[in-house]
């Protein structure tokens, strides 16, 4: 299971031998460190030095740290921490780190751990600045990179990363597993003979190279926190080192104990979140006939008879073939977990593809997903290989690991017929596990280098953190890829000092913030500081008002093809357009609705329109954007500028809509120039309809729309 980091990923959208350190290196890192520091629970005072004419670094615990060259300035730092803890002549893994000082008066240290596995914590580093806010300036960050990314050595394997095919079957697992093999032929001991590193970048060895870090920095007391596998990560650290922890925060995370192979949580939270969506969403709940679930099964039908294949435009403005199939919206479902994007647009595409035939916005839907959450960025920012070394060490399989790869397969093909008929429907048990293998890895790690040591991330049993270590566990209600129910079981299995929270509306992570969706965050950000305040007193204390107000996904029930397919704005008083008017309007307001939706996902701040035309936007968190002959029908241009506050939601547009005069005549505007309208709206308040005025030639236009 994998995630989507912070502007835009990934997954994304998942899941160690108990290794004890060697009795050498524990004895010489404890003299070592004893000599060198002095421990405070809260905040180690550090030093800064300089040599005649050289750089300022600066001395914090045992380790020195240089400048970072991103702003804030932070300080880096790596430590050399063993391969293998078991093996006394086990080579080194430089361990990395970014250490960004409190603002003011320090009163903690704030660990973040980024998910994957395989995302470098240091990629989403804006997201976790942004999501301390104004306890920056009490809390000092520490932004840790687990072996095998980032700063911690990112693990390569080319052909892995570089894979172009659909990420699951039996040729990708191959790659996958030379993979594992080319990291069991990296490093050797002294006598020449190779180390298994395939599981050595497990979640054992990585707690206990945080645990590592926080002594030599002379750490403790520290609130973790962890989102998707970080926090995945983070209940193992909590479980090995309570002592270390003043709290703990997981944000979307799932099991350690009692994982279910097969995942089946997902579907199951998928089925009642695209309905959940679409209720939620005025323009869906008003307009729609045909529940999303439906849809989505009738499309799944037609798909496995009769894929579609077409042209589109991808993130960078070309055009591009796409091809969809039933593995493709298997990946589309699983995704919408982490993408509300996928939320907003899906049912929508079905419903046109399956009643009108068009397949634009299917297609531009897929190639948007499968750029966006199935492309992950290169090391050092995230490491594929990483993933497969956790996932193939860590997470339970369908089949026993000990085995050759050939009775690995055998196994799973075994488990999957015997699986009852109606558990991924509409799906075929088969067709659901075809998905993309940085979702989850069904048959991933089929010819990952077998384990030479048994792995159990955590020996102990629920309680899983003493009741000195309070517990804040969050989770989106629209996240399929790790499901509220299962942090729900997580805080649970923490403990009675723990306490779940769901944030509804969310998807996968609730207190960072999103590019593609902009503001949602704020309630899992209020939630989040609220509780690092004052952990203890706060934990059951907690306002949690915010999550009754949590803005709804702009779920579309129909992407029309026509103007005459387009569901008229509602005429306000003092109205005198003609009903073909009030459909330009819904028209305008919908192209540059669509324009707002698509931005978080470009990689530059310019993309086609749906049918046609072009848009550019400038600027954040104030935007400004520019829509010149914009088609959201076949039949009608949209053109005009807008502004967007992403902070507070605003929306307000001066846009013109000219129908094509072959095709249109009752618009009450002849073939003039169209109808000319002033619209606003708010991203953050869905349930306040948008406001429309202006004119269709002489007659003036006032009209609403439920939120666009």
């Amino acid at each position: 299971m994998t995630d989507a980091p912070y502007a835009p990923a990934p997954r994304p959208c998942p899941r160690s031998t108990v290794i004890h350190r060697a009795a050498l290196y524990r004895g010489l890192l404890a003299v070592a460190i004893l000599a060198a520091l002095i421990l405070t629970a809260m905040f180690t005072p550090a030093t800064r030095t300089a040599a005649r004419g050289a750089r300022t670094d600066l001395r914090l615990g045992a380790l020195q740290l240089t400048p970072c060259t991103q702003r804030p300035t932070g300080w880096c730092g790596t430590t050399a921490l063993p391969l293998d803890r078991r093996d006394p002549d086990s080579p080194t893994l430089d361990i990395g780190f970014e250490w960004v000082p409190a603002t003011g008066r320090p009163q903690g240290t704030v660990v973040v751990v980024d998910g994957g596995p395989g995302w470098a914590t240091r990629h989403s580093r804006d997201a976790y600045l942004k999501m301390l806010g104004p306890l920056r300036a009490s809390r000092n960050l520490l932004l840790f990179d687990l072996r095998g990314t980032g700063r911690s050595q990112a693990l390569t394997c080319p052909d892995l990363e570089h894979y172009a095919g659909q990420p699951s079957g039996p040729d990708f697992a191959q790659t996958v597993g030379a993979c594992g093999d080319q990291l069991d032929h990296t490093w050797h001991r002294p006598d020449g003979s190779w180390i298994h590193a395939s599981e050595l970048f497990g979640t054992v060895d990585a707690t206990q190279d945080l645990a590592d870090v926080l002594t030599q920095l002379g750490l403790s007391g520290v609130d973790l926190y962890g989102d998707s596998y970080g926090g995945w990560f983070a209940q193992v650290f909590a479980a090995r080192h309570p002592s270390l922890l003043r709290s703990l925060t997981l944000d979307a995370t799932y099991e350690v104990l009692g994982l279910d192979p097969w995942y089946t949580s997902g579907v199951t939270t998928a089925r009642t979140a695209f309905a959940l969506a679409c209720r939620r969403a005025p323009q869906c709940a008003a307009h729609t006939s045909t529940d999303a679930w439906t849809l989505i099964s009738r499309l799944a039908s037609r798909l496995r008879t009769a894929p579609l294949t077409g042209t589109t435009t991808d993130l960078d403005g070309e055009p591009i073939t796409v091809t969809v199939t039933v593995t493709t919206l298997v990946d589309l479902v699983n995704d919408a977990g982490v993408d509300p994007g996928i939320y907003r647009s899906l049912q929508a595409a079905a419903q046109t593809l399956l009643t009108r035939g068009d397949s634009a916005p299917l297609l531009r839907l897929a190639a948007q997903t499968t750029a966006h959450d199935g492309t992950n960025l290169p090391p050092p920012d995230y490491s594929s290989a990483l993933y497969f070394a956790v996932a193939c060490t860590d997470y339970p399989q369908l089949f026993a690991m000990t085995s050759p790869s050939a009775e690995r397969a055998r196994m799973l093909q075994d488990r999957i017929a015997a699986q009852p008929a109606a558990t991924f429907a509409p799906f075929t048990t088969a067709e659901w596990t075809t998905v993309n293998a940085y979702t989850n890895t069904y048959d991933g790690c089929l010819a990952w280098p077998a384990p030479q040591r048994p792995h159990m991330p955590i020996t102990t049993r629920p309680p899983l953190v003493p009741a000195t270590v309070p517990a804040l566990v969050l989770g989106g209600d629209l996240d399929s890829l790790t499901p509220a129910i299962g942090g729900r079981r997580v805080a649970a299995q923490l403990g009675p000092s723990a306490r779940f929270i769901t944030v509804p509306n969310l998807t996968h992570i609730t207190a960072m913030p999103d590019a593609t969706r902009p503001g949602p965050e704020a309630c899992g950000q209020s939630l989040y500081r609220q509780f690092l305040r004052a952990p203890a007193a706060a934990l059951h204390h907690l306002d949690t008002s915010c999550t009754r107000h949590t803005p709804a996904v702009p779920t579309l029930t129909d992407y029309p093809t026509h103007l005459t397919d387009t569901t008229p704005a509602t005429p306000a008083p003092g109205n005198q357009a003609h009903p073909a008017a009030l459909r330009a309007a819904a028209v305008g307001a919908s192209a540059l609705s669509d324009a707002l939706a698509r931005s978080g996902y470009l990689p530059h701040g310019h993309d086609t329109g749906l049918r046609g035309g072009t848009w550019t936007l400038t600027g954040t968190p104030q935007a400004h954007l520019t829509l010149t002959d914009v088609r959201w029908v076949t039949d009608a241009t949209v053109n005009g500028t807008a502004t967007w506050d992403q902070t507070n939601g605003t929306v307000t547009a001066h846009l013109t809509i000219t129908p094509d005069t072959e095709t249109n005549t009752d618009t009450n505007t002849g073939p003039g120039p169209g109808i000319t309208i002033d619209i606003t709206w708010n991203t953050l308040t869905p349930n306040t309809p948008a406001s429309i005025s202006g004119t269709a030639g002489d007659a003036p236009l006032h009209a609403t729309l439920p939120s666009p």
